[in-house]
């Protein structure tokens, strides 16, 4: 691979250049060793055994990046950066990508970490026979591969050129394991982790903590500071914001809908507010096989009526950023036209009377106060124009089986953060991927999206992702609500937190004033 090719992949992988508060902006200050970290987490965690779980989710991500490492990281330009990977290369044509790895690893069970260790981590979730729901995450890895003790090799099904960058995520996919501790264990291994990460899992009781310490034999000598991390799941926004006021906890995940606690916490000279504007949004699929949904009148008269800035000030004091496409300002992506349909409730209502028939129909959401106030917004909005919607509430667990088996008119989504849009915008929109939610087919879709997976040329890509929302958005196959923004609350004696990469508090490598 040329230093130009290789130069032009680094600069791909540059992305997430987002506003950012709270971060690193003030003098070099010295790390203190010692003291314990208590985080307040969104959800309770289900464990860590991807065949499990299928997919972690935000908390078990937070988790994750304490016990586990991943073979790169990302700096705070986005940037991917050797972590138990020393250095990586690809072939000329993206499809095959060799890492080279870190030596004298050990996981917390004394075994070695090697390429066999990578290799048989990946092929156990990849198997068919295991059934693993996170198996459309690493559709595009025919397979992994171990050379040597320390060279991994990864082959592709299609090129990625950022791919570096999508292994960073302390995702069920990215992460390594034990093997030994896998085949010890069984069944019991999802709430008995084992990986190489600087901390090393010491208790654990469900609904009330996950207790790690200190991994004294971390190969990142002086690492980490803390001698342990708390991790409280308090699913309650109150809760979890009064216990960072009472001092139960240090830190703690938050998002725009707690709006008033990030304000309070704003004027508060002992907390600091962590945000970071990634990129991807929060989404809404439409069913576009099912009646009415499947006339494009219908599907744009939703979308023209939606009012994004007063959704915004009724659900988040004005704190959400409405979105019109599906990569947001954190996204290397910039688009000058992303098709985004106007906000006009008056051509919205022509649409429906032009269809003709009645318009009435379901959408899914949380069955949480927050997905309620969500849908009686939509339905106020939508009715304006004539058309009815069922509010359908369930719990947040239902949702992604209902998706995939297209069991629903309308569901809710997220585009997460991500260094390239291309493993998401694959999956969610080209025709027969299993994620591909809206049912929808369109041979031009899925030529650009081919295109840009295959092209090192960023400005080519950017065009070519463009032109992919503008026919998501003319056809109003999905549509678009808040782009993402992610929040964390902490005590001013907390430092060392580096961006909210996909809202993941990474807290491996914090200390305490």
């Amino acid at each position: 691979m040329t230093s130009t090719l290789r130069h032009r992949l680094l600069a791909l992988a540059s992305v997430l250049a987002a506003a950012i508060a709270g971060f690193g902006g003030g003098p070099a200050m010295a790390q203190k060793q010692g003291g314990t970290l208590t985080v307040g987490l969104e959800l309770d965690i289900p464990g860590f055994d991807g065949l499990k779980v299928g997919v972690y989710d935000t908390a078990a991500n937070i988790a994750a990046s304490l016990i586990f490492d991943t073979l790169v990281s990302l700096d705070n330009d986005g940037k991917p950066k050797p972590k138990l990977a020393l250095s990586w290369s690809s072939s000329d044509d993206f499809r095959v990508w060799t890492f080279k790895l870190r030596p004298d690893v050990k996981f917390h069970d004394g075994t070695p970490f090697n390429a066999q260790a990578v290799a048989w981590t990946f092929a156990r979730l990849k198997d068919p026979k295991n059934n693993c729901r996170c198996a459309f995450y690493i559709a595009n890895i025919l397979n992994v591969e171990a050379k040597d003790d320390l060279t991994v090799v990864y082959t592709l099904k299609d090129p990625a050129v950022t791919f570096p960058a999508l292994l960073a995520r302390p995702s069920e996919t990215n992460t390594v394991h034990s093997p030994t501790a896998i085949q010890a264990k069984g069944d019991d291994y999802n709430r008995n982790p084992v990986g190489t990460g600087p901390f090393i899992l010491k208790s654990w009781t469900a609904g009330d903590r996950m207790v790690v310490e200190r991994n004294p034999n971390y190969w990142d000598k002086g690492h980490p500071y803390l001698d342990r991390v708390v991790l409280r799941p308090l699913p309650d926004s109150q809760s979890r914001f009064a216990s960072l006021k009472s001092g139960e906890t240090d830190l703690v995940w938050a998002d725009e809908f707690e709006a008033d606690n990030i304000m309070r916490a704003r004027k508060d000279a002992t907390l600091q507010v962590l945000s970071f504007a990634g990129s991807g949004a929060a989404v809404n699929a439409i069913n576009t096989k099912v009646p009415p949904l499947d006339d494009v009148r219908v599907r744009q008269a939703l979308v023209m009526a939606l009012d994004r800035k007063k959704l915004s000030q009724a659900l988040t004091n004005g704190l959400a950023r409405p979105a019109s496409n599906p990569y947001g300002d954190g996204s290397w992506v910039r688009c000058k036209d992303d098709g985004a349909l106007p906000e006009d409730a008056a051509k919205a209502a022509s649409l429906i009377k032009e269809y003709g028939k009645p318009v009435s129909f379901k959408m899914l959401f949380t069955a949480t106060p927050r997905g309620r106030a969500n849908g009686q917004l939509l339905q106020q909005l939508w009715k304006h124009i004539g058309v009815t919607m069922e509010i359908e509430q369930v719990d947040q667990a239902t949702i992604p089986p209902r998706a995939f088996q297209r069991k629903f008119d309308v569901t809710p989504w997220r585009i997460v953060d991500s260094p390239d849009p291309d493993v998401q915008m694959y999956a969610n929109f080209h025709t027969g991927s299993p994620v591909a939610l809206a049912n929808y087919s369109d041979p031009e879709l899925d030529k650009l999206l081919e295109h840009a997976r295959v092209t090192p040329d960023e400005a080519q890509r950017t065009e070519d992702y463009c032109a992919i929302s503008r026919i998501i958005n003319q056809q109003a196959i999905w549509f678009w609500t808040f782009q993402n923004t992610y929040y964390a609350v902490a005590k001013a004696k907390v430092k060392g937190l580096p961006r909210l990469f996909g809202g993941v508090i990474d807290a491996s490598d914090a200390w305490l004033e």
